[in-house]
Parts: C-alpha cells; sequence; structure tokens
C-alpha cells in the first residue's frame, strides 16, 4: 500500500512545486505591466517628472539584465531552495516597501529591490522545472510557466487601473504580499534543496563588466534626469566603452564565459537575439507611453485606462502557444517576420493619430493595441524556440540566459525612447506656440514613427534567419 501512495505523493508535489514557479513567474510579469499602467497617477501624486517616473521602469529592468544570468550561476553552487526563498522574501516586503512608499525615491528603492527579488525567482524557477519534471513532461510544465507569465501581464493593466482608481496607487503593490506570502509557504514545504557538482566555475570578471557597462550605457541615455553637467555624459560614454571593451576581451579569453560570444556566429542565435531585442523595444516603448497617451488626450481614469490597454497583453496570451505549435511544422522565420511585420504596423498607427480626428484617433489606437498585441505574442513563440534550436545542448543553459538578458536590453531600450527621448522632444517643441496637448501629440508621433524603423531593423534581423528552424 504504501508503495503505492508514495509515488502518488510524489506525483502531487512535482505538480505543486509548478504551481510554486508559476506564482514566480505570474507576480513578476504582473508588477512589470501593471507598473507601467499607472505611472501617470504615480507622475501625479509623487509631483515627478516622466523622466524621473521612466526609472520606476528602468531601475526594474536594468537590475534584472544585469542580475539574471549571475544569479541563476550562483544558484548551482549555492542550492536553488535557499535562494528560491530569499526571492519571496525580498519581493514581498519590497512590495510592501513599495505600498507604503510616499516619495519618489522610496518607491524607486521598493522597485530596485522588487527586480532583485524577481531577478532571484526567474532565474531559479526554470532550473527547478528542469530538475523536478522528467523530459517527457518538461515542454508541459515549461509551457505552464509562460501561460502565468501571459497573465500576469494581461492581468496587470486591468488589476492596476481598478485599484488604483478605486483605493490610490499604493494599493496596487500589496496584490503581490498574499502571493509572495504563498509561493514563500509553498516553497518550504514542496521544494528540495539541489545543487549542481559539476557546475562550472562563475565568470566573476565577466559579470562585472556586463554590469559596469550596462549600468553606464542606462545613465548615459538617461543623463538628463539625473544630472545637468556638461561633464556627465562623456565620462558615462567614456566608462561604457571601456566596460564592453575589457568585457569582450574578457568573454573571449575566459574559459567558462558569461556569454559565449561563439553563440552569436551561428545564424539564427544571433539574428533571433537581435530580432528580439528590437521586438521588445517595440513593445515596452508601446507599454511605457501609451498610458500617457490615455492620461493626457482622452483624459482616462486609472481604471479605463487599464481595461482598454489590457487588450494588448489578451491577445499575446490567446496568440503565442497557437503559434509556437505552429512553428514546429512550419519554421520560426515566417512567424518572426510577420510577427515584426505587425509590430511595426503598430506603431505607424500609433505615429498617425496625432494627425486625425478624435473618432479616428481612438480606432486607430484600438486597431494598433491588437496589432502590437498580435505581433509580439506571434513573434516571441517561434524566435525563441530558433534561438534555443540553434544553440548547442551543452550550451543551452547559458543560451535561456542570453536570450532573457537580450530581451530585458529590448525592454531597456524601449522605455528610454519612450522617457527620456520623448521627454528631450517634448521640451525642444515647448514654448513654440504649440497647447500642451499640441507639444505632446507632436513628440508622441516623433517617437512611434522612430520605434517604427527600429522595428523594420528588427523585420530585417528576422528575414536573415533559416527558414527552418
Amino acid at each position: 500500500m504504501d508503495a503505492i501512495v508514495e509515488p502518488v505523493q510524489a506525483k502531487r508535489s512535482k505538480w505543486i512545486v509548478l504551481v510554486c514557479v508559476g506564482i514566480a513567474t505570474f507576480l513578476s510579469s504582473l508588477n512589470s505591466s501593471l507598473t507601467s499602467t499607472i505611472l501617470p497617477t504615480i507622475e501625479r501624486s509623487l509631483n515627478t517628472t516622466t523622466d524621473q517616473s521612466e526609472w520606476l521602469v528602468l531601475i526594474y529592468l536594468l537590475i534584472m539584465t544585469v542580475a539574471l544570468i549571475p544569479i541563476g550561476r550562483l544558484s548551482d553552487h549555492m542550492g536553488r531552495r535557499k535562494l528560491f526563498l530569499l526571492g519571496f522574501v525580498i519581493f514581498t516586503g519590497a512590495a510592501i516597501l513599495c505600498g507604503f512608499s510616499d516619495t519618489f525615491f522610496s518607491l524607486l528603492l521598493g522597485r530596485a529591490l522588487l527586480a532583485l527579488g524577481g531577478s532571484i525567482l526567474l532565474s531559479v524557477g526554470p532550473a527547478i522545472i528542469t530538475t523536478t519534471f522528467s523530459s517527457e513532461e518538461r515542454g508541459k510544465a515549461l509551457g505552464f510557466q509562460a501561460l502565468m507569465t501571459y497573465i500576469g501581464l494581461s492581468l496587470g493593466p486591468l488589476i492596476g487601473g481598478s485599484i488604483a482608481s478605486l483605493f490610490g496607487w499604493q494599493f496596487t503593490f500589496f496584490i503581490s504580499v498574499p502571493f509572495g506570502a504563498a509561493g514563500l509557504i509553498l516553497t518550504l514545504l514542496v521544494i528540495k534543496d539541489g545543487k549542481d557538482v559539476n557546475a562550472r566555475a562563475v565568470d566573476v570578471h565577466g559579470m562585472a563588466c556586463f554590469a559596469v557597462a550596462m549600468i553606464a550605457m542606462t545613465l548615459l541615455m538617461n543623463a538628463s534626469s539625473i544630472s545637468s553637467s556638461h561633464v556627465m555624459r562623456p565620462l558615462l560614454f567614456a566608462v561604457m566603452i571601456a566596460a564592453f571593451a575589457l568585457f569582450f576581451h574578457v568573454e573571449r579569453e575566459a574559459p567558462f564565459p558569461m556569454i559565449p560570444l561563439r553563440l552569436f556566429r551561428i545564424r539564427n542565435f544571433g539574428f533571433g537575439a537581435a530580432g528580439a531585442v528590437f521586438n521588445y523595444l517595440c513593445f515596452y516603448l508601446v507599454l511605457f507611453l501609451i498610458p500617457y497617451y490615455f492620461d493626457v488626450v482622452l483624459h482616462s481614469s486609472a481604471m479605463r485606462t487599464g481595461f482598454i490597454f489590457s487588450i494588448t497583453p489578451v491577445i499575446m496570451t490567446i496568440c503565442s502557444p497557437i503559434v509556437g505549435a505552429m512553428s514546429d511544422r512550419f519554421g520560426s522565420r515566417v512567424f518572426s517576420m510577420t510577427g515584426m511585420g505587425f509590430c511595426v504596423f503598430s506603431l505607424i498607427l500609433f505615429g498617425m493619430m496625432a494627425k486625425t480626428s478624435s473618432a479616428a484617433a481612438f480606432a486607430l489606437l484600438i486597431l494598433g493595441l491588437v496589432c502590437i498585441g498580435f505581433g509580439t505574442g506571434v513573434f516571441a513563440a517561434p524566435n525563441n524556440s530558433a534561438i534555443m534550436g540553434a544553440a548547442p545542448k551543452k550550451d543551452q543553459g547559458v543560451a535561456s540566459g542570453v536570450v532573457a538578458t537580450f530581451r530585458n536590453i529590448g525592454m531597456i531600450l524601449g522605455t528610454t525612447i519612450g522617457g527620456s527621448l520623448f521627454g528631450y522632444i517634448q521640451s525642444r517643441l515647448s514654448g513654440g506656440g504649440f497647447t500642451e496637448q499640441e507639444t505632446f501629440l507632436a513628440s508622441f508621433s516623433v517617437i512611434m514613427w522612430i520605434g517604427a524603423f527600429f522595428g523594420a531593423v528588427g523585420f530585417l534581423c528576422a528575414f536573415h534567419m533559416e527558414k527552418k528552424s
């Protein structure tokens, strides 16, 4: 009897592990889309500028980008259970800090800690799934994790907008607390500790150079929001160039590099990773800037903004698993090109909104939200499949980290273009006889056309991938 009960219990246990990892994934994606939706509300409440508000998104993405691969490697040495517990503790505590924040800097600190906790959860989660499930069930388990990502993205705008309108923006962060507590309890109960006895040495020098280079690059692109000194930009530029040069040198010499540069010689890997940067640049440009269009031009409440804006992630949720399965049969290239094509088309539609009547502009807005959701949903899964399929088996783990890192670089670039570059253009146009709304619309249109250009570059990257992958 005991011999029968034990396997059943083990089977139940692994699905509880999957739920625990799913909660971690859901929390990270929820907080990403939720915060972007309520940025205009936070800006008014804390009396900040758009350039400052941009850092509430950038700090999250920057820490994620710098920390994902190092934490993944660290978990192989320290043990995944300990780090996963730490991730839930940091994330939950950071959500409480954000909820009680009444100044910009305390909220910025909370967002930074959210990113650190989220980096741990996202880095360790796939490794826990891989060691818990057999190869026959691993695809199903990873598919569930991807579904939780899209559910979080879908619910973020709706939940964030609704709660901010009813109770205030601070309460939107408290949503994460019960989920974080549940994840912490499940981790204590069902996840076993695991280390990789054959784990490769950590590339400390490469990671340090990459971190300095990414921080310098992000600060350089947003220098106007942190200092008015004329010395700041040349200094940051010099640090960025030196750090990247040293990083490439270290990676060529390292026996176990953080990012194996040889992978980029593989056609689908190199062009696929570059395409991911431009795809997420387009998506995060829209994710950051469209809520301001709702606020400044349409004068929408946060609830209405969240409701309408949820169109995009819902379409992504529907499209991604269907197209992912179809790409196994027809190849990734055609879907990657189609996805990027729709992203470019959506940005063109957004760029046209400033030149049309209010009724036509609203129709273009809805169609654009549909197209960006469809384009990103069609692009993501086939492109990921092509990248991972091109990487050698021994490099699958690091390839996954590289893909996540390049996605985050695209997110940082999209947020920067939507924040700092938009603010710069708006400041140049202000005082020229335009009303505040006219200045906003003109700047908004220019940024969307710039985004469409970068989307076209992403389309060319997809075009140069192999037809079958």
